[in-house]
């Protein structure tokens, strides 16, 4: 459910707001992934899947609003 409604609060950034802004958003967004990463590190859960998954989606997503920023 988390995942659906940060994505149509994207949505929403996008549709009224400006690149300057969805990069703001953006960046703080990626703290999801990150804590995400965290909770199956301490977890005892699978590397692979911390950083493989979580840690890749938190490098798109500041790749992305590094880009969105700079625009």
């Amino acid at each position: 459910m988390r995942d659906i409604a940060s994505g149509l609060v994207i949505f929403i950034v996008l549709a009224g707001g400006t690149t300057h802004l969805l990069g703001w958003f953006m960046l703080a967004a990626s703290a999801i992934p990150v804590g995400d990463a965290v909770i199956v590190l301490r977890s005892n859960g699978p590397k692979a899947v911390a950083y493989g998954i979580h840690g890749a989606t938190a490098a798109v997503m500041l790749a992305i609003s590094a880009l969105l920023l700079i625009a």
